[in-house]
């Protein structure tokens, strides 16, 4: 009868930590704000590569997912970012101190999830899922 009872008693804490664990992992994520949200290491929907915001304000973004390209043959790879008024506001400038090309660029921002960034240009939906 003992060895009946430590059976049962087993069979109950089992019970409750599986309940437990299960209800824990239900719980929907909050998150931050987009400012704080947006730092880390992003795949563009579309994209052909990841991006990675800072939380000083620059980016990554190797393969111009978001921003980039050439301008009278000068590359624009010194890429910043700043988020206000609900915009994702995007530079890519030139390294070369002599030249002042840059291109910008805003993207409204449509929703922030925990793990999902929704972005819009012209109403098309832009996705950033965290890696």
């Amino acid at each position: 009868m003992n060895l009946f009872k430590q059976s049962l008693a087993l069979l109950m804490v089992a019970v409750a930590l599986f309940t437990t664990a299960c209800a824990t992992q239900d719980q929907e994520c909050t998150p931050p704000t987009v400012e704080q949200n947006i730092i880390g290491t992003w795949t563009v929907t579309s994209g052909t590569g990841t991006v990675e915001f800072k939380a000083n304000g620059t980016f990554d973004d190797p393969n111009d997912d978001i921003i980039g390209g050439y301008f009278n043959s000068d590359t624009l790879d010194v890429k910043t970012y700043s988020i206000a008024n609900d915009t994702l506001y995007a530079t890519a400038a030139s390294s070369d101190t002599s030249s002042s090309n840059a291109l910008n660029a805003k993207f409204p921002i449509e929703k922030n999830e925990c793990d999902k960034i929704t972005l819009s240009i012209i109403s098309i939906p832009f996705i950033l899922t965290r890696q």
